[in-house]
C-alpha cells in the first residue's frame, strides 16, 4: 500500500466514510505491516487530526497497534465458529471526552454484514461511551447527537428510507429532517418517532425509568407493548416507571435534562438513593453506603466538570455523612479497578 493511498484510506477509516475494500486494506495493513516505521506515521498523523495539540510517544502508539492487532487476532479465532461465510468486527474512530476536557480516541465499531443471494446486506455500527466519559458523533444522514457514559448506539452504516436506530443508555440527538423519512429511536420498552427534532433519552437497562424530554420539535412516542401512544410538544418530560408500567408525561426546563453533554452535573432536590447511579456512572466508580437512612438525604447543587473528591467534599459539607475513597488496586490480569467510595454517617 503506497504511503498517499493508505492515508487516504485512513482518513476515510476514522471518519467511518469507507468501503468494505477500504476495511480490508486496513485489516491488512494492521494484520502484516510491511513497513511499521510507515504505519506508525499514520497513526500518529490519525492522532494529531484528532487533538491538534496532541505530542504522543512512541509507546502510546505502540499500545494503540498492538491493541488493533490483538482484535484482529480474536476475528481469525472467531471466523470458524460463525454460520456465514464471513462475520467480522471493524474499528474506527470517535472522539471521547471526559470531565476534565482532555481527548482520547476510543476504537469501537461492529459490523455485521451478511451474504444473502451473492448480495451484501446492511452493515451495522455500534459505538459504545465508556463508564466516564461521553462521546459525540455523527450519522449517515448528518444527525448528530452526544453518547452519556455506559452508553451504546447501533445504527445501519447506510440509512434506508426509514431511519431507525437501537439505543441503551441516554443519548442527546439533533435529528435532521428529511422529507417522507422518520427518525426511530428504539430502547428497551418504547419507540421515539420524529421527523426532525432535538430530544434526550435516558434509558440505561439498570435504571428503574425511561426519560425522554423533547427540547423541540415533536416526537411520538409509542409503548413495545401497545399500551400507550404520546404525542410530545417541546418543554414536556415523558416517564415510562418499569415496575409498574404507568406512564407520566409533565412540563420541565428541557435544558437541565441536555446539561450532560457539555458537562454539567445537575442534582435537582434528589435523594442520595437517585443520585449515586448517576455518579457512579459520571465518574466510573463505585459507591457503597453503610448506612441506609443516607439515602433519604436530598441534594440542590450543579457541578462542572469537577473532580469527584470535589462533588463529594461539597456533598458531605451539606449533610451528616462522611466519605472514604479507597486505594485502587490491580486485578490479576493488571488492569487497574474503578475506584470505590464507602459512605456513612457522621459519628
Amino acid at each position: 500500500m503506497k504511503e498517499e493511498t493508505s492515508k487516504n484510506v485512513f482518513d476515510k477509516f476514522s471518519k467511518g466514510k469507507y468501503s468494505y475494500l477500504d476495511f480490508l486494506k486496513v485489516k491488512e495493513y494492521f494484520s502484516n505491516p510491511i513497513d511499521k516505521i510507515e504505519l506508525t506515521s499514520l497513526l500518529k498523523n490519525q492522532w494529531n487530526d484528532f487533538t491538534k495539540d496532541a505530542r504522543e510517544k512512541d509507546t502510546s502508539l505502540n499500545h494503540i497497534f498492538e491493541k488493533i492487532q490483538y482484535k484482529i487476532l480474536l476475528e481469525e479465532k472467531n471466523k470458524a465458529k460463525e454460520r456465514y461465510l464471513w462475520h467480522f468486527y471493524r474499528q474506527a474512530a470517535a472522539i471521547l471526552i471526559i470531565p476534565i476536557t482532555a481527548f482520547f480516541i476510543w476504537f469501537y465499531f461492529s459490523s455485521i454484514p451478511e451474504r444473502q443471494n451473492g448480495q451484501f446486506m446492511q452493515s451495522w455500527v455500534e459505538i459504545i461511551a465508556p463508564e466516564g466519559g461521553r462521546i459525540h458523533f455523527q450519522l449517515p444522514d448528518s444527525t448528530t447527537g452526544w453518547l452519556n457514559s455506559g452508553s451504546k448506539l447501533k445504527y445501519p452504516a447506510l440509512f434506508s428510507s426509514q431511519r431507525e436506530v437501537e439505543l441503551s443508555g441516554e443519548a442527546y440527538f439533533e435529528v435532521r429532517h428529511l422529507d417522507q423519512s422518520e427518525f426511530i429511536v428504539d430502547v428497551a420498552d418504547m419507540d421515539i418517532k420524529v421527523l426532525g427534532t432535538t430530544f434526550n433519552v435516558s434509558a440505561y437497562n439498570d435504571d428503574s425509568f425511561t426519560n425522554v424530554v423533547l427540547k423541540e420539535g415533536k416526537v411520538e412516542v409509542t409503548g413495545n407493548t401497545g399500551k400507550f401512544q404520546q404525542i410530545m410538544v417541546p418543554g414536556e418530560k415523558l416517564t415510562l416507571d418499569h415496575k409498574t408500567n404507568s406512564v407520566t408525561i409533565g412540563n420541565v426546563d428541557a435544558r437541565r435534562y441536555l446539561a450532560w453533554k457539555d458537562g454539567y452535573l445537575i442534582l435537582e432536590n434528589e435523594s442520595l438513593g437517585e443520585v449515586i447511579p448517576r455518579i457512579e456512572r459520571w465518574y466510573n466508580a463505585e459507591i457503597e453506603v453503610i448506612d441506609p437512612a443516607l439515602l433519604n438525604y436530598r441534594f440542590k447543587a450543579t457541578f462542572k466538570d469537577e473532580p469527584l473528591e470535589e462533588v463529594l467534599r461539597l456533598i458531605a459539607i451539606t449533610t451528616p455523612l462522611k466519605y472514604r475513597i479507597e486505594k485502587r488496586e490491580a486485578d490479576v490480569n493488571g488492569v487497574t479497578k474503578q475506584r470505590k467510595v464507602v459512605i456513612e454517617k457522621k459519628k
